[in-house]
């Protein structure tokens, strides 16, 4: 996936390659929460969620510095190992091309 000095173009916005994971496993964290309401029980109220994705340590490493310089005092830090993420796929329903110019 390249380093961290690697810069992706998202909507002309250049961010790193730490900051398109972190943001690629949070919306999946989210969406995992909303499938999983029972896990979402064991979360600490105002928590700060940091994810830790096996095999990129320098990742985490990186997550849980943001995660720190983030929290407040007496805040929760909630550390979630993920093992990996499955290839992403469309989950739109039979798209039509309605016209082309």
């Amino acid at each position: 996936m390249g380093d961290i000095h690697t810069a992706l173009s998202e909507g002309g916005l250049a961010v790193t390659r730490f900051e398109w994971l972190n943001s690629v496993l949070g919306l999946e964290f989210d969406r995992y929460v909303l499938d999983h309401p029972d896990f979402a029980k064991n979360i600490p109220q105002d928590a700060i969620v940091v994810l830790q994705l096996k095999g990129e340590d320098a990742f985490n490493e990186w997550a849980r510095n943001i995660a720190e310089f983030h929290r407040e005092e007496g805040q929760p830090l909630l550390y979630v190992r993920i093992s990996g993420l499955t290839p992403p796929r469309s989950r739109l329903i039979r798209p039509v091309i309605a016209k082309t110019a």
